[in-house]
């Protein structure tokens, strides 16, 4: 039987009523309820603009207040979690939802940074004792709306180029970020309870334990339409948004709400966006367009980017046809004569330099697998380019090193081994003319490279980074160009 809810308008104070959510994955009954949401709204587009609210105020108590957030964010992030899941399933088949997941995902992260927002102390003295006599291994693990969700979002990321899902993956990784801290936090050195009470994280709950969580968040299971869903929500979202007006995010923190937190309370609510980077999200329909904009391929290239499709996953390290494209309007610009390429992978950029080359200049370009430079090879023969192609096959730093250190390199290319590119930075920049050029490719990483903790390749990136912003001989730009490329040019006086 269907459960209409209706929320009642707005009263002075916040309450935390229970929250009606149907199962997950269920599909919801069909209605056509209206639930009143207005007042709801107009409350909280008056708190988001700074003025002090005179509905849905959260208790002046500090205790209070941290058992206040602790419930209502929870709410707040049980239904979001109902909408991305729906959101997520649209988006295997539909491309154009993966923005939608990934606004969802970030109000996601915001209400982590709301409900977890109390001090470690006052965590101590109000949240955790209830959890604990709730079950002594009481465990967000066991929350039902959240179960299998993490595991939705990397089929559909994996199954769109990562420029495409690029937006969703960063507001993953930036929800894993924002959990890790928020629990590091408000536990110092400590373990939750699952892992206290001798259990290891990743077991699948039972029955029980789900029903126990939704018992301690005083969440009831009813075939809820669609409409009281998103009604409860915005009225979850409101009492948040009024009591961070009032009291600030934190116990120490006297200014009402931060433009962050505005612009995703307000994005997921539909208001107009509030954008200070002037920035495109990419979608397949956008990318698209962006193609009929650029020179088209020639019947070689596109030969070329199928054959290297056809090795499987190793195609992401060539080159997207704009950035072919780039390359070649780079070399006419720069009227190159000398090229050098740490990298050459199947030959798509080194193709792409030479297409721009003018008569008797030349590219050398460096990799270390005689088996996709063989891919190569035809290509630039069938192109009609070979003879203006030098292959040095070999560890690049040797490669770099053997090379003339005049400084008659017009432009050079980086997009090999992560780790070696500052090598191969200070190998080339001294060999490189005033006003060349040096590009690096792969200079975002996904986006890891932004996060001041990244491992790996991405931290041999950010390192990279640095140094380059560092080098005084240069002056540089990093541009959002497929995976970030770099620009930089040579000055001309030392």
């Amino acid at each position: 039987m269907n459960r209409c809810l209706t929320v009642p308008d707005p009263s002075p104070y916040g309450e935390t009523t229970p929250l009606h959510l149907p199962e997950p994955g269920t599909t919801p009954p069909a209605c056509a309820c209206r639930q009143p949401v207005e007042a709801d709204l107009r409350v909280l587009r008056t708190a988001t603009a700074g003025t002090r609210p005179n509905a849905l105020r959260a208790p002046d108590d500090p205790r209070a207040r941290a058992r206040y957030r602790w419930l209502v964010g929870h709410h707040a992030a049980f239904a979001v979690w109902q909408h991305l899941r729906r959101t997520l399933e649209t988006a295997l088949d539909d491309p154009t939802a993966l923005l939608e997941a990934a606004r969802l995902y970030d109000v996601y992260s915001v209400l982590f940074l709301y409900t977890g927002s109390c001090s470690p102390e006052r965590y101590a003295e109000t949240i955790r004792p209830g959890m604990t006599a709730r079950h002594p291994a009481f465990s967000g693990e066991w929350a039902r709306d959240h179960e299998g969700l993490t595991a939705l979002a990397r089929k559909v990321r994996d199954q769109y180029p990562a420029a495409l899902a690029a937006p969703l993956t960063d507001a993953v990784r930036l929800n894993q970020r924002v959990h890790m801290k928020v629990a590091a936090r408000l536990v110092p050195g400590g373990a939750s309870l699952l892992q206290d009470a001798g259990r290891q994280p990743g077991r699948h709950p039972t029955p029980a334990e789900h029903d126990l969580y939704d018992t301690h968040f005083a969440v009831h299971r009813l075939p809820v339409c669609d409409s009281s869903l998103t009604a409860q929500l915005v009225r979850r979202l409101a009492q948040i948004v009024c009591d961070i007006a009032e009291h600030g995010l934190t116990d120490h923190d006297p200014h009402p709400l931060t433009d962050d937190l505005l612009r995703s309370f307000a994005e997921a609510l539909g208001s107009p966006r509030m954008q200070d980077v002037k920035t495109v999200s990419m979608t397949t329909g956008l990318y698209d367009y962006l193609l009929t904009q650029a020179e088209p391929p020639t019947p070689v290239q596109r030969r070329l980017m199928a054959e290297t499709r056809d090795l499987g996953q190793v195609a992401e390290m060539q080159i997207p046809h704009e950035q072919s494209v780039l390359l070649t309007l780079l070399t006419k610009i720069t009227g190159a004569r000398l090229v050098v390429e740490v990298g050459t992978f199947t030959g798509a950029s080194t193709l792409a330099f030479a297409l721009g080359l003018p008569p008797g200049g030349q590219v050398i370009t460096c990799d270390i697998s005689d088996e996709w430079t063989g891919i190569a090879r035809r290509a630039w023969q069938d192109a009609g380019v070979a003879d203006s192609v030098r292959l040095l096959l070999g560890p690049a730093e040797e490669t770099l090193r053997s090379l003339s250190e005049d400084p008659v390199i017009d432009l050079a290319f980086l997009d090999a081994d992560k780790p070696g590119y500052e090598t191969y930075w200070d190998l080339l920049v001294p060999r490189l003319r005033p006003g060349g050029l040096l590009l690096a490719d792969n200079v975002l990483y996904g986006g890891d490279a932004a996060d001041p903790h990244c491992t790996g390749n991405a931290r041999a990136i950010r390192a990279f980074n640095a140094r380059v912003r560092a080098d005084e001989r240069m002056e540089s730009v990093l541009l959002p160009v497929a995976d970030g490329l770099t620009v930089a040019r040579k000055r001309d006086t030392p």
